[in-house]
């Protein structure tokens, strides 16, 4: 898979980058390696680093991400790099109430880490 997932032991988060086209295959390899990666983790936070992202392959795609985040139980998620229009698809989503974690879209990792480490309890 040309994307990467860790995590950062360091903040404590999940980190994800998406590189060109996001297919709906993909997203179902990153929802098991969401609940592998996040096993006896103590916050369920994720950046997903969109800078290079191209197109998510369809509405489906879009349709399974969501139910992938939702299924990992993220309480926060933080967008970097996204474009204009990946932004717009998603506030709505988040609107609709399909995201049901807080997302953030944020200028770099550095901003989208702050953010996380500030919403913790």
């Amino acid at each position: 898979m040309k994307h990467k997932i860790y995590f950062d032991e360091d903040h404590q988060i999940l980190v994800q980058t998406i590189t060109g086209e996001f297919t709906t295959d993909e997203t179902r390899q990153f929802g098991r390696l969401y609940n592998e990666l996040l096993v006896g983790k103590h916050y369920r936070q994720l950046i997903v680093d969109l800078t290079d992202a191209g197109k998510m392959e369809s509405r489906e795609t879009r349709s399974v991400t969501n139910e992938m985040l939702n299924q990992a139980k993220f309480t926060d998620v933080a967008f970097v790099g996204a474009s204009a229009a990946v932004r717009m698809i998603a506030k709505v989503l988040m609107k609709l109430g399909s995201l049901k974690a807080e997302a953030n879209f944020l200028k770099d990792k550095n901003e989208a880490i702050t953010w996380l480490e500030k919403r913790r309890s």
